[in-house]
């Protein structure tokens, strides 16, 4: 009875008149029928996310994410994941730490589909009520302060900076005061080899006339991501992972690209972790993580 009740407090966050029901799966009317990352998690849930199968990679790459998240997050706490997909956070997070609300947003019904139909199966998970919905980051349908904590990872990245701007202003919105926003892998250092590359790469879209191309990841220097937490009382801005030479190059495809990341870029940038100082690791640092307070 109490996760009924529970469930529709959940649904009395949303902003009236701008969702319809779809199989439990809540979608704002003003997103299209079928985004691209639809189109990708039908081909492949690890084209949109990391794959929800492989069980060791996801169980590693989230462990110190819920370290962290459980380090913030109370029981009484409604938390929103921001751009969810297939519910990798909730699937680790849920069942060690129920909590009284947990909101999965997503612009692929796909992947929230998939979020679904394991969160139906998983008793565990239960004792959270989710609210899935289905909508853009920028045009969030949720009511103003409405929920206590916000966890973005790995979304903003392959977004127009504009659109991350809009994301973050909503974000601002939908948050309590006092509420907490945790970002992880979302904003990729520009001054790195992967960063220059990128840049570059931006430079010709632009110039085609595509600069809002959905794909190619958007590098951010410290300040741009300062000003984007603006109003945010406390920020912490922390440079994770070391990268020497880029992981790939844009130039390079298929068994080639492979190629060069498997047998040059991996194992050097591993050898060049062990050796380079702890003093010089933030110069080569990957991207920025952020905890901020509202």
């Amino acid at each position: 009875m109490m996760r009924a009740i529970m469930s529709a407090d959940l649904k009395s966050l949303l902003i009236p008149n701008k969702t319809i029901d779809r199989n439990g799966i809540f979608v704002a009317h003003d997103i299209a029928e079928k985004t691209v990352w639809d189109t990708l998690a039908v081909e492949n849930p690890t084209n949109a996310v990391i794959s929800a199968e492989d069980e060791t990679a996801a169980q590693k790459k989230s462990e110190a994410q819920i370290l962290e998240i459980k380090q913030h997050i109370k029981p009484t706490d409604v938390l929103l994941d921001y751009g969810s997909g297939y519910g990798r956070i909730a699937k680790y997070l849920l069942p060690a730490t129920p909590i009284a609300g947990y909101i999965g947003m997503d612009s692929s019904f796909e992947m929230l589909s998939i979020f679904k139909e394991r969160y139906d199966k998983s008793s565990a998970e239960q004792e959270t009520p989710v609210l899935l919905l289905s909508a853009d980051i920028h045009t969030a349908p949720l009511k103003d302060h409405s929920v206590d904590m916000v966890v973005v990872c790995a979304v903003f990245l392959h977004n127009h900076k504009d659109i991350v701007k809009r994301a973050m202003d909503e974000i601002k919105r939908v948050l309590k005061p006092g509420g907490t926003l945790l970002v992880y892998s979302s904003f990729p250092r520009v001054w790195t080899a992967m960063g220059i590359q990128g840049q570059l790469y931006q430079m010709i879209l632009n110039v085609l006339g595509k600069p809002y191309k959905n794909g190619p990841v958007r590098y951010y220097r410290k300040s741009e991501v300062m000003k984007l937490l603006g109003g945010f009382s406390e920020v912490e801005v922390k440079s994770v992972g070391l990268t020497v030479v880029p992981k790939t190059l844009i130039f390079l495809s298929g068994p080639f690209e492979k190629m060069y990341r498997i047998g040059f870029a991996n194992p050097l940038n591993g050898l060049l972790s062990r050796i380079i100082p702890d003093s010089l690791a933030p110069s080569f640092a990957v991207h920025y993580d952020i905890v901020a307070v509202l």
